[in-house]
Parts: C-alpha cells; structure tokens; sequence
C-alpha cells in the first residue's frame, strides 16, 4: 500500500499538479500509512518519531569526520580542480536539470577499490566509520553538484536509516529542503537529517559545492531489526539479474558512452506485435508517456 501511495503522490506532483498530491499523502497519514505527510518510504518503520533533521552533536562520527576534514579537502584539491571534470554523472530521474556527479566509495556494504584508490585518504577515513562503510545500509559517496542544478522534490526509501553529509566545498547559493525546513551546508561541518522527509536540492551559486555523503541506521533502530535490514541487502548480481530479467532484457552491451540492449524473445515478440497493430516503426517512453514513429 505505500508503495502505490508513493507512486501516486510522484505521478501528480511529476504531472504538475502539487495539491492533489499534497491531499494523497495527507489521505494516506489519515489511514494510518505514514504518520507525516512529508515522510513517505516504502520502508518504514512507524515506532520511530518524525524528525527531518538531527543534532550532529548526537553521533560520535561527525565530531571524527569535521576533525579529519582538512585532509579530506586536502586530497580532493589535490586530486580534483573546481573546473575539473572527472566524477561519474549521477543517471537519476531525479535530476530535474544542471548537473549532478559522483565518485562512490561504498554502496551498500560493497567497496569500490578504484575510488578508494583515487582517494586514498578519504577512504581511510570512511573506514573508521564501519557502520557507514562495509555495515552500511546505503551509499558513501563524493557528490559534486553543479550551479544551476535542481535535484526534484523525493522521498528516500526508508526511516531505518539518516543520511550524513560533510560539506568539502561550499559555495553561495546552494540549499537543501527536507520536510518544511531550508538549510545550508558549511565547509567542513555535518549535517544529519532522514532522507525518507521529501527533500530537494538547489544550486543557484556559481562553483560547485561538492560535500561527502554517507548513509547510517537510524539509532533507535533495535539490532534485530537492523541485522535484518543488513542482511536484507542484494548483491550487484542480484540486482542487475533482477533489472534484466523484470525488462526482458537477454544482453546489455557498453561501447564508450554508448549503452545496447538487447531484448530476450519475449520482449522482441512483445514489441514487433504491438508496433504493427499501432502501424509504428518505434516507441520512446517520453515524460511518462509513448510516443509513437508512425510508418508513412
């Protein structure tokens, strides 16, 4: 059930049409679904309390990273120019416009060795953090945003788990919302907050602010539970297997920038039949919508 009251809130507000979506998610909080309208995860937790964002002062590791931030933003300006380009872009529907890149060093307990490479030191440091790093419930990454960049208003997928992040470069003009509140990075300061609250991100400066973001169980979940939650986390074969296999997808092929994918029998026999009874030669699935290439 949250699941479909989150694709419905997503579908109206992608639609433009923000009160009914607003009206959703109040509907929902009165059915018991979610207790704030503004925090809808599919995963979710209701014993904990609706709180947006956290005292940093209430986690040991944010004292240690603030502390261990003048090297962190040593080797980045070491590594990486402001201008540079060099992260990975960040391939989101959540990227309303602008641009958003990244270099991750874990992803749900997984380490990537090349970024740790590259970044030696900050990978140090994210070590000494082990309920980040390899019993992470979620990412470590460097997120680099561009100005003019506009993250679109969404829900994180569960209340089990905060999100941290360090700012390493921090320019005027960008600021985060989460929930009802607006706030503002600061160079080699942390905030915390519950990325399941909507959030949304503006760029209106002129440098890029470039922070480092980490995911954390939420404290007061109990270890049962949140071993559970840890062993809960699929592999990438497991995820990929699944992306492929719910798309009817047989190969996936890269060639520099360019991705192939190749439809197993079913989705081709699917696809051949239904563009001939529409009398098209291709489909695109635009802004949620098919748009169809007719035959002259």
């Amino acid at each position: 059930m949250r699941r479909h009251y989150s694709e419905l809130v997503n579908a109206l507000r992608a639609d433009g049409d923000a009160e009914a979506a607003r009206q959703v998610a109040d509907l929902a909080v009165d059915h018991g679904v979610w207790r704030h309208p503004l925090q809808r995860p599919t995963h979710y937790v209701p014993s904990f309390d609706p709180v947006p964002v956290h005292d940093p002062a209430d986690f040991w590791f944010t004292s240690y990273l603030e502390e261990n931030y003048e090297k962190i933003r040593a080797e980045l300006d070491a590594v990486t120019r402001p201008t540079e380009q060099g992260f990975l872009p960040v391939e989101e529907p959540l990227l309303g416009r602008g641009r958003w890149e990244q270099v991750t060093f874990y992803e749900t307990g997984v380490r990537f060795d090349d970024a740790c490479a590259r970044f030696p030191v900050t990978a140090s440091v994210i070590d000494g953090i082990p309920e980040a790093a390899a019993a992470g419930p979620g990412v470590v990454t460097l997120s680099w945003l561009y100005p003019g960049t506009h993250i679109v208003p969404h829900c994180g997928g569960s209340n089990a788990r905060l999100r941290v992040h360090l700012g390493l470069r921090v320019p005027d003009g960008p600021r985060i919302r989460v929930g009802d509140e607006v706030l503002t990075w600061r160079e080699g300061g942390c905030m915390v907050f519950d990325d399941s609250f909507e959030h949304e991100v503006w760029h209106d400066g002129d440098e890029p602010r470039i922070i480092l973001l980490l995911d954390v169980c939420h404290p007061a979940l109990d270890a049962g539970t949140r071993e559970w939650m840890l062993s809960g986390r699929a592999s990438f074969d497991d995820r990929m297997t699944a992306y492929m296999r719910d798309r009817g997808i047989e190969r996936v092929e890269i060639h520099g920038d360019e991705v192939t994918l190749s439809p197993n029998t079913g989705a081709v026999s699917l696809v051949r039949r239904h563009l001939r009874e529409v009398g098209a030669t291709a489909v695109e699935l635009r802004d949620g919508r098919l748009r169809y290439e007719k035959i002259n």
